[in-house]
């Protein structure tokens, strides 16, 4: 990936800010912070590449949930530049995009798409999972499926440390399929919505995930991948991260969002903070 000079620098200023001696590190930017730019780099990249995106569709459908954005990045330390990302949206007044995208896309109003499931899901204690994305140079044997690896660490320590037991996401059936083979089948669907093309992705379904009871069947698969995902431990010979409550909370804290703080204090008083 061919990043400016700025971007270079913005890839070791968080290098040195952390102090790691790893070679790879997970770092968790809200959109505020400029070192978010490298998130969104990764996104018109890949997604330019596999679905043909161009830049400016990407920054219109995202554009509503852009100030409720946390960008979850993994930076090569060595190289100085982004290995991955995820963008999760958090809870705010502007909601969440895969839950409008329901309506929008599968004409079904969400509530009563989420009442079908007969779950528990709240989406005042939800991160939505916009996107997530690894570059071609990190892919499979490239990095030992580490950087993925460490994408969806990032995504569910952050969002337990964040008081959010619950995901939802629209993704590829592409994605599912390897996501589901390689980590435990981490997603829900819901009942009488079938694949459709989303955002030039050929098949994408809407899911939705409980993280505590994922948890409980991972841990009975696969505890290995249970401890990497859901207590941060496997992966540090390689793999710095900052503290996932104090990390997540302050990034969520610099979101310029005025319900912002209402919505996640009462997600944290929940228990899961």
């Amino acid at each position: 990936m061919d990043l400016d000079l700025d971007l270079r620098e913005r890839c070791a200023a968080l290098a040195d800010r952390s102090g790691a001696a790893q070679p790879f590190g997970t770092y968790v930017l809200p959109a505020t912070d400029p070192a978010a730019e490298l998130g969104r780099i990764v996104e018109r990249v890949v997604f330019g590449e596999y679905f043909a995106n161009t830049p400016e569709m990407l920054a219109e459908e995202y554009a509503a949930y852009e100030a409720a954005s946390v960008f979850l990045c993994v930076i090569d330390h060595r190289r100085l530049v982004p290995a991955g990302v995820s963008r999760v949206i958090v809870p705010s007044t502007a909601g969440f995009k895969s839950v409008h995208d329901i309506e929008r896309v599968w004409d079904e109003r969400p509530g009563d798409v989420i009442a079908r499931t007969g779950s528990d899901l709240d989406l005042q204690r939800c991160w939505d999972v916009a996107t997530l994305a690894t570059t071609a140079d990190y892919r499979g044997r490239a990095s030992e499926g580490l950087v993925s690896l460490a994408l969806y660490q990032a995504i569910i320590m952050g969002a337990l440390a964040g008081g959010a037991p619950w995901l939802v996401a629209v993704m590829d059936l592409q994605v599912i399929d390897l996501l589901s083979e390689r980590i435990g089948s981490p997603f829900s669907r819901y009942p009488g919505i079938e694949p459709r093309s989303y955002l030039d992705s050929p098949a994408s379904l809407p899911v939705y995930v409980d993280l505590e009871g994922y948890g409980r069947r991972l841990a009975a698969q696969d505890e290995a991948i249970h401890s990497i995902l859901f207590d941060g431990i496997g992966l540090e010979a390689a793999l710095w991260t900052a503290d996932w409550k104090v990390a997540t909370r302050e990034a969520v804290a610099r979101l310029d969002l005025p319900a912002q703080a209402d919505s996640m204090s009462a997600g944290r008083s929940a228990g899961l903070s």
